[in-house]
């Protein structure tokens, strides 16, 4: 069977076709902020994008898992893509804060544990495209 085509969000008008990047860098533009008071605000609106940005990346990737399958293997699919999610959010806290506490200072555990956190959604946003090029390469016949 022919893996479903790449899901691409439209945001504002154009075409995302990797939301999940957008996320990577609003999480990175975190560590920049500092952690003065005044700079609140700034936080926010990166947290904001972030999210704004894990949106489409979740119902591609729902889409993604449910896209080709036989309406009586759909709700697999979508618990299965469910708990992806739910392992995510049970060990990400976690892991975040070792790393965080690896530091010598609070602040600078938590910018390192947000480095970390960008770091890991990059390769997530890149991991799915490099491996369904590969795949279609094989598809086609090309290695």
């Amino acid at each position: 069977m022919e893996p479903p085509p790449p899901y691409r969000a439209v945001v504002r008008g154009r075409r995302c076709d990797h939301p999940l990047q957008g996320e990577a860098l609003a999480t990175l533009s975190l560590v920049g902020l500092g952690n003065e008071r005044s700079t609140y605000g700034l936080p926010l609106a990166a947290v904001f994008a972030g999210g704004v940005g894990d949106m489409p990346a979740v119902v591609g990737f729902m889409v993604t898992a449910t896209s080709g399958l036989p309406d009586a293997e759909q709700g697999m699919a979508t618990g299965i893509a469910a708990m992806t999610q739910q392992v995510g959010i049970t060990l990400g806290t976690p892991v975040m804060s070792a790393v965080a506490v690896t530091a010598a200072t609070l602040p600078d555990g938590i910018a390192r544990a947000v480095l970390v956190d960008a770091a890991a959604v990059l390769v997530a946003a890149l991991a799915p495209a490099l491996l369904l090029r590969r795949s279609r390469r094989r598809a086609d016949g090309r290695v």
